[in-house]
């Protein structure tokens, strides 16, 4: 009986034991959740430190900077592209006038400007819009002979590149922008018929400023077959070149220019150009423009032929002042006719 009663009193211990530990868990399972993980509001403190992480690669280099590299070098482009439509919409629509190639009536007047002693035949090539295009410009300048570079006053023209042409063996020039008939934005500033004459002035002398100290003594016009049909507008571009003694190249964009007659008024020494040679940028067409100015030098001694720093126009070249010389032809500075 004893024992029976030790045994109850156990299964009763083991009983209340259980029921207990099944109210705690009744607890646990009952009470709002905010409380049942303890470790859940545990902050723990750590000590601060100093991290210094290198640079990545890129960030070695102005973001700014690239940024305004791309932009420079798309506006360039969007620029070339835009001044070749121009020029071909303006060429074909003018082939006649504007771009008129001057006939022989013409050539005896301007030949009365070349009073050239003896019999040797002088030719002199200028090369338009250099400074546009830096791969271009040093392409034509890899020719190193006695030509002539005209440079346009923005974009990527620089003192460098005309040190460079200088350097070469060329003689270098102002290509001036000049608006023409078919009217756009050729530069950021393009001389305009409807300019006064302090404002034609001004930016003719930034222009100038541009290349300060390079050592040109001479411009002609980039396009401007509307402006330089104006002797008013001219002749304040001619009291410029003047004051400081410099030549006028006329490109001869129109059978109307007004150059010449601007010129004599205000006693600048004046050129015009015989031939283009790249109205087409084409090998076989500009091997015929360089015969072309062969016997114009022929008949009356000089020639003044103008190109651009086309790819076909430098391969022409490249080959025709291999032999030119050994025709009998000189090969000389604009100024060098200019000034006889």
């Amino acid at each position: 009986m004893k024992s029976i009663s030790k045994g109850l009193i156990f299964t009763y211990i083991l009983l209340a034991i259980a029921f207990i530990e099944g109210l705690v868990v009744v607890y646990d399972l009952l009470r709002p959740e905010t409380d049942r993980f303890p470790l859940a509001t545990a902050e723990i403190a750590v000590a601060e430190r100093d991290i210094m992480v290198p640079p990545m690669l890129f960030e070695q280099h102005s973001a700014q900077k690239i940024a305004q590299e791309l932009d420079e070098s798309v506006a360039e482009y969007m620029e070339q592209a835009a001044f070749l439509k121009i020029l071909a919409n303006e060429s074909a629509q003018n082939k006649t006038s504007d771009e008129e190639i001057i006939g022989d009536e013409d050539r005896d007047e301007q030949a009365a400007n070349k009073p050239l002693a003896g019999d040797k035949k002088y030719i002199a090539i200028v090369i338009d819009d250099l400074g546009v295009s830096p791969q271009n410009t040093k392409d034509i300048l890899s020719l190193k002979k006695p030509l002539t570079a005209s440079f346009l006053p923005y974009a990527p023209a620089n003192k460098q590149q005309v040190q460079q042409a200088k350097d070469a063996g060329f003689e270098v020039m102002l290509h001036v922008p000049m608006m023409p008939h078919q009217r756009a934005s050729l530069a950021p500033v393009t001389l305009a018929p409807e300019m006064d004459k302090a404002t034609v002035q001004k930016n003719l002398r930034e222009f100038m400023a541009y290349f300060d100290g390079m050592g040109m003594k001479g411009a002609n016009n980039h396009m401007g077959s509307e402006f330089t049909e104006s002797l008013k507008s001219l002749g304040y571009v001619m009291e410029v070149l003047k004051e400081n003694g410099w030549y006028f190249l006329d490109s001869k964009t129109t059978g109307k220019s007004a150059g010449r007659e601007a010129a004599a008024e205000f006693g600048v020494p004046y050129i015009s150009r015989d031939v283009f040679l790249d109205n087409e940028n084409d090998y076989d067409y500009v091997m015929g423009q360089l015969r072309q100015a062969e016997k114009i030098a022929t008949k009356h001694g000089a020639a003044v032929a103008i190109g651009h720093p086309h790819t076909q126009t430098y391969k022409a070249l490249k080959d025709w002042l291999q032999t030119v010389e050994d025709r009998g032809f000189v090969l000389v500075h604009l100024s060098d006719l200019v000034r006889k």
